[in-house]
């Protein structure tokens, strides 16, 4: 537990699960695209594939953030002395 009361193997397993469901949700919107795509169904599969670049985003935005959290746990609440 940091001293701010904030467990950061939870936060760390909580940013993981959130990424987990981003990449759950690209590969349901992959498989539609294909199934779009088997029915010619243009406007969708356009939709799914707009869908797909902003969820390959969304995981990108969250690379590196194991290092993210070990830098701000190191650097939240300290205390200097004067």
């Amino acid at each position: 537990m940091h001293d701010v009361g904030m467990n950061m193997g939870q936060l760390a397993m909580s940013v993981k699960q959130v990424d987990d469901a981003i990449a759950l949700a690209r590969d349901w919107s992959h498989s539609l695209l294909h199934a779009t795509e088997n029915f010619d169904m243009e406007r969708i599969g356009g939709k799914l594939e707009a869908a797909m670049k902003a969820l390959d985003e969304a995981r990108r935005a969250l690379d590196g953030y194991e290092d993210a959290i070990e830098a701000d746990h190191n650097s939240v609440g300290s205390v200097r002395l004067v």
